[in-house]
């Protein structure tokens, strides 16, 4: 009997049993119950900043609740992962079966990663029944006027474009917990003048069960980043929460599958989220990925001129927490990779400290990466095509490595070249239209730029 099969016998109910806010000196505690009955309880919490004097209001109040209610849902699934009981029983908020149905979506694909690399092999109607005991929520109106954006950071490449762009707009960087990396960059933007972090604290004994071998893996983090945000901006009257997700994360990790490490970053989850959120409030809080419209080599090629951050950004998961690239992994291979067409050898080497193609014990990644192997790395990076363009764009410039020149012949295909890319638009997104324009003309800038 495998340990999927084993614990779910054993553990046949998760529990969200209840959830609690104060709002206490210009801050908003949050904490969550939730229980695997025979095993252990958890208590995890959050500490919001709040910025907004009418929280007093009964209707404002409401939709705090309700919101801080479906922040513990998304919390439930790295507890419920543990034994990944055959039921989930909410008991302090009722779920409409449609609720229902699109919290089994989010656990399913949310977990695709987890279930493939423990070897789980179950439906998406066999792995969780969610039911509900709890009263019902009400759809909330909510008529506050919110202005400005709310744009979270996580140190990386991606949101540094979007903190660009947007910079003559009325921002606040918003994070969950500190480090180096995210830090760094936020001083680099604005000095901290307009940050606004979420702490967020897991349960001790979730982490000892990890170590005691219960089941444990990669969760929808980003699904986090969407209820949290929401929660930020509602609690500091913000309007645009503006994600920097690309079009990339659609792509599928585990080809022919659903299996993508990137799922809560997707187009998928975004319009999910949007339609989710707005059944439960009606207000003009705005959730979108402004970076939706392009590719990982868009971003790259933005990212590329602003200089000011080279020295400081991180993308490593490996390295993020203490302000390095740990230089083995494929993230730090394929952030190399990407930048390649826009910046000289000299100044990756700069950026990362050696020259990653060079390096043999990264092999394996740049086979994943290229789509030489059927399976790309877990991790959040751009499509097997975009890779290989710039890897085609790195060898027609003439510049060699060991990694390019042993699978140099594998390379070449009918993949779209760098300045294709460049020039593509994805209109699937949901970013207001006059957004959307500051973003074409940056792209347009940064196009002409490298043209002269």
């Amino acid at each position: 009997m495998s340990k999927f099969d084993e614990f779910r016998e054993s553990y046949k109910t998760f529990e969200y049993r209840d959830y609690h806010w104060k709002l206490e000196d210009g801050v908003c505690k949050v904490v969550f119950d939730f229980a695997i009955p025979g095993l252990s309880e958890f208590h995890p919490t959050w500490e919001f900043p709040v910025g907004r004097a009418d929280l007093d209001k009964k209707n404002i109040a409401d939709v705090l609740d309700v919101l801080v209610f479906n922040l513990g849902m998304t919390e439930t699934i790295s507890y419920y992962k543990i034994t990944c009981a055959p039921k989930a029983i909410v008991k302090c908020g009722y779920l409409s079966d449609s609720a229902a149905e699109w919290w089994r979506k989010l656990y399913y694909n949310g977990l695709g990663e987890f279930m493939y690399r423990n070897g789980i092999e179950v439906s998406e109607d066999e792995l969780v029944e969610i039911v509900s005991e709890g009263e019902s929520f009400q759809k909330i109106e909510d008529n506050t006027e919110y202005k400005g954006f709310l744009i979270p950071v996580g140190g990386g490449k991606d949101s540094v474009v979007s903190l660009e762009v947007l910079k003559d707009e009325d921002v606040s960087t918003y994070h969950i917990n500190n480090n180096s990396s995210t830090l760094n960059v936020i001083e680099v933007f604005n000095g901290g003048k307009t940050d606004l972090c979420a702490k967020r604290t897991l349960d001790q004994n979730m982490l000892d069960l990890n170590k005691q071998g219960f089941l444990n893996g990669h969760t929808p983090f980003s699904a986090i980043v969407a209820f949290s945000s929401y929660i930020t901006a509602f609690l500091n009257g913000k309007k645009y929460i503006a994600l920097s997700n690309e079009t990339s994360a659609n792509e599928s990790t585990v080809k022919g599958s659903f299996v993508n490490h990137q799922y809560s970053k997707s187009y998928e989850f975004e319009k999910d989220f949007d339609n989710y959120v707005h059944s439960l409030v009606s207000s003009d809080i705005m959730y979108f990925s402004f970076l939706r419209p392009l590719a990982e080599i868009q971003i790259a090629a933005l990212f590329s001129q602003y200089k000011k951050y080279h020295s400081v950004f991180r993308s490593c998961n490996v390295g993020s927490k203490k302000g390095i690239w740990c230089c083995d992994c494929p993230k730090c291979l394929f952030v190399y990779i990407i930048l390649s067409p826009f910046l000289k050898d000299e100044e990756l080497v700069d950026i990362f400290g050696e020259n990653l193609l060079e390096k043999e014990s990264l092999d394996k990644d740049f086979r994943e990466l290229s789509g030489i192997d059927e399976n790309k790395p877990f991790e959040c990076v751009g499509t097997r095509s975009e890779v290989v363009s710039a890897l085609d764009n790195f060898v027609e410039k003439g510049r060699k490595s060991l990694l390019t020149e042993r699978y140099k012949s594998q390379l070449s295909g009918d993949m779209s070249s760098v300045a294709l890319f460049l020039n593509r638009w994805e209109s699937m997104n949901y970013v207001p239209e006059e957004y959307q324009n500051k973003l074409r003309e940056a792209l347009k800038r940064c196009i002409v730029s490298m043209n002269t």
